[in-house]
């Protein structure tokens, strides 16, 4: 079975050679005659042959070529001008001509050194040599080649070489032509232009001598330009007009065309006097004069400055459309009702599964693609339009796609020209896919069938877009009865105020809006609850649910909830009276043991220190006296000094003043006074701490508030004088019967909260009066004050504002129940921003 395969595979081999020799003579034929088609339209010669080298380069499977024409007899030295080449950054000529030379002679196609390369054994290339007329006129260069096969391939690049030699043939042609028609062009040119100057045209005219410098200009150009004739002469008129705008190749282009002598038309960007941009066409011509030689340039300047703007404005416009054209999500159709055809874009077919055609037929719409049940209303909608009957066609109906299924579709469209009878002539429009849309319609139709509650869809102005009766409540009215009809002349006058100021929130500023009414129906009052959300610009949709089971639960749950929070702060109520007792009494025992301790600890050294200090007055004073006498002695001595005495003295003389001993005496006495005045604090200080903390009996006593609020002060001097300044204001006050010790700490919780509200640094005024039968203190701070809901909460056990760690939240509440222990009460007044003030009343009466 081995040798059939291999035959059927040479086969298949051959077939494939034979049809891709087939496609690469079709490439080559069609690429001829599109040369030759656009040599006669254009006539661009070496573009021509440079595709026609790329062609050769890329049939024959070559790595690089060239094209080049015989400039000589072949009699003479081979000289060659290079009409394209590929695949050399720079092909050295003289090499070539010296490789090629024999090839022209001969006529017939042989193999040359690559003169290109540098190697030791360079690469052959294939030299085909083309002939026009039987003579040798040019050369073709390939290579290197993968195969070797080089008689094919002449046979096979014949028609190409047959080509080149006609394009030579023709450029030699139009070269010669032009050169013929070039002196009569040039006369007739300078005749017509002078013409256009006598006629003094509104056109810039400008004369120049061959050198480029400004002769004449007429009115025109002054008008242009801004400059006159004075002000130009002698200058070159690039100098005066071109700027950074103007384009460096049109510029260049004008200096190559006029350094031959040669006319050239361009459009530049030219600046005027002002400095003012504007286009200019610009058409030059030189003038020779008889023995033509060249004497003068005649250019004539066109503003088409206006001409450009709209070329501008019209290129965006163009362009504009064309990316929303290739940028829209949605088909897009034009119908030329005469001739039936229907013009669509890309997303207009590929919407519907089919290739992008630029055009269809509306039978093939009609009877292909639109739903039968649909066409009949599609048809009358738009014929409807077409008559002028609607001011556009617009319905949403179904297209066919075309793997079967059906599309929604969205259109809309408009007659855009009509005849002078009236009749249509050239329909515009757009498919929107709305496929999604509708089938999440369904899919909230069906949810919302759904929905056990009442549903109203209603205007604003109360008209009933759209009803649906509650799934569990009994029917009220039929559905009927309320679409179409106003709300506000049917509904209850309470249920209508109600709706009517829903639906005046939802549709300003689109939020929810839930009220409650009551109907009393057949089976007894019920309550309900509407739920008004925004659908639209100026409707609603109200939700209503029977509410009256739920309603009933909630008061009996609140019933409840109220008995017991009531129980519950009862409990608390006693719960923090026992707490605040307990964590008095064990903090006062404690303070108790403290202040013992501290007494006992204290009393010993500054008894001692106390008697040093004085001893130390007493012998400080006979030291003074010694030194008063030692100064009087030395008074009395004068000069007199006994030699054995005088360097003593001296000494003596020299440590005073060194020393300063009379500074020293001075700081003496002011050091042994501060010394007293600090043995004395310390004395009260610890008759203080005995007073404040000082065990109480089960009875209340009779005590001065004036001097408990003073010993509370001298407490917390500390923490008082580095953020505050107290202001004291006491009033003559009866002695008051209480227990001391708790309205210490009273005291000290509001002193110590007032310092701790003020951030920097503030002040703390302290009032006392007598209130008809109370004793009122006032302690006021300027610290941040409290908001409303803080004070509501301010004596609430654990209650705290401070961060976590920093409080436990007992103090005022312990205050609160000192104060009620005495019959009294605590006020506050506090204001955020603003400072508090705490009134604590103490009564006259028996604690």
């Amino acid at each position: 079975m081995s040798p059939p395969r291999e035959s059927s595979a040479g086969a298949s081999a051959a077939r494939a050679s034979l049809e891709e020799q087939l496609e690469s003579t079709q490439r080559l034929l069609h690429a001829l005659a599109q040369v030759h088609a656009d040599y006669i339209t254009h006539g661009d010669h070496r573009a021509l042959f440079e595709r026609l080298l790329s062609l050769m380069v890329e049939l024959s499977r070559s790595g690089r070529g060239f094209i080049a024409e015989l400039r000589s007899s072949l009699e003479e030295t081979a000289s060659l001008q290079l009409l394209a080449a590929q695949g050399w950054k720079t092909l050295p000529l003289k090499d070539l001509e010296a490789h090629v030379a024999h090839v022209l002679r001969s006529g017939a196609a042989q193999r040359i050194p690559d003169p290109g390369s540098t190697v030791e054994s360079p690469p052959e290339l294939l030299a085909l040599p083309f002939m026009l007329q039987d003579k040798v006129v040019g050369v073709v260069g390939l290579g290197p080649r993968m195969d070797g096969d080089d008689t094919c391939l002449v046979d096979f690049l014949q028609p190409v070489l047959t080509t080149c030699g006609t394009l030579l043939h023709a450029q030699r042609e139009t070269e010669r032509r032009h050169l013929n028609e070039q002196a009569l062009l040039a006369q007739q040119a300078q005749l017509r232009k002078l013409a256009l100057v006598a006629a003094r045209t509104d056109n810039a005219v400008i004369i120049t001598d061959a050198r480029g410098d400004i002769e004449w200009v007429n009115e025109g150009f002054t008008r242009i330009t801004g400059y006159t004739l004075q002000e130009v002469l002698g200058q070159k008129p690039g100098t005066l007009l071109q700027g950074p705008g103007t384009n460096p190749k049109d510029i260049e282009a004008m200096r190559r065309s006029l350094s031959r002598a040669e006319g050239i038309t361009v459009e530049l960007l030219n600046y005027g006097k002002s400095g003012k941009p504007y286009w200019n066409l610009i058409e030059i011509q030189p003038v020779h004069d008889e023995q033509g030689t060249l004497v003068q340039f005649v250019a004539i300047e066109s503003d088409v400055t206006a001409r450009r703007q709209l070329e501008q404005q019209a290129a965006e416009s163009t362009e504009l459309l064309r990316l929303a054209m290739e940028s829209t999500a949605d088909g897009i159709w034009d119908w030329d009702l005469p001739s039936g055809i229907l013009k669509t874009n890309a997303r207009w077919m590929t919407m519907l599964g089919y290739e992008p055609a630029p055009q269809t037929t509306l039978e093939f719409w009609s009877t292909q693609l639109c739903h039968p049940e649909d066409l009949p209303e599609v048809n009358q909608r738009l014929n409807a339009h077409i008559e002028g009957r609607t001011p556009m066609f617009e319905y949403e109906h179904r297209l066919r796609h075309k793997d079967g299924h059906y599309l929604w579709i969205l259109g809309r469209a408009k007659v855009i020209a009509r005849d002078a009878q009236g009749k249509a002539l050239r329909i515009v429009g757009t498919n929107v896919d709305v496929t999604s849309r509708k089938r999440a319609e369904e899919q909230l139709q069906a949810f919302i069938q759904a929905i056990p509650d009442m549903l109203f869809r209603v205007r604003r102005d109360g008209v009933c877009l759209a009803f649906k009766e509650s799934l569990i409540e009994p029917p009220w009215r039929r559905p009927e009865e309320f679409i179409g009809k106003n709300l506000f002349r049917m509904l209850p006058k309470p249920v209508v105020a109600s709706l009517q100021a829903a639906l005046e929130r939802v549709c300003q500023d689109s939020s929810l809006e839930i009220f409650e009414y009551s109907l009393e129906q057949a089976f007894g009052i019920q309550q309900f609850e509407a739920r008004v959300v925004p659908i639209g610009p100026d409707e609603g949709m109200c939700i209503v649910r029977n509410i009256t089971v739920r309603k009933a639960l909630e008061d009996q749950r609140r019933r409840q909830r109220e008995e017991l929070e009531e129980r519950v702060r009862q409990a608390t109520r006693e719960l923090e009276s026992r707490q605040a007792q307990l964590i008095q009494s064990e903090k006062l025992a404690s303070l108790g043991q403290m202040a013992a301790s501290i007494a006992h600890e204290i009393n010993n050294p500054v008894g001692f220190v106390s008697s040093n200090i004085s001893t130390l007055g007493v012998y400080t004073s006979v030291l003074r006296r010694l030194i008063e006498l030692y100064q009087q002695v030395e008074e009395h001595l004068g000069s007199d000094i006994p030699d054995a005495a005088a360097s003593p003295l001296e000494e003596i003389r020299a440590l005073r003043r060194q020393e300063r001993l009379e500074e020293i005496l001075q700081d003496t006495d002011e050091l042994l006074s501060e010394s007293r005045e600090g043995m004395i604090r310390i004395r009260e200080f610890i008759q203080d701490l005995k007073t404040f903390v000082r065990e109480e009996a089960g009875t209340a006593q009779q005590a001065d508030l004036n001097k408990l609020l003073q010993v509370t002060l001298r407490m917390l001097r500390h923490e008082l004088k580095y953020k505050t300044q107290v202001r004291l204001d006491f009033g003559p006050l009866p002695l008051v019967r209480c227990y001391p010790t708790q309205l210490n700490q009273v005291f000290v919780n509001l002193l110590v909260n007032a310092v701790q509200a003020i951030e920097q640094r503030g002040e703390i005024h302290i009032t006392t009066r007598r209130e008809g039968n109370d004793v009122v203190i006032r302690i006021k701070d300027s610290g941040r004050g409290m908001s409303p809901e803080t004070k509501a909460r301010l004596f609430t056990p654990f209650f705290t504002t401070k961060p976590a760690g920093e409080g436990t939240g007992l103090g005022l509440s312990i205050c609160y129940a000192i104060i009620n222990r005495h019959k009294g009460r605590i006020e506050v007044d506090s204001e955020l921003g603003r400072g508090t003030t705490f009134s604590v009343h103490v009564p006259l009466v028996e604690a």
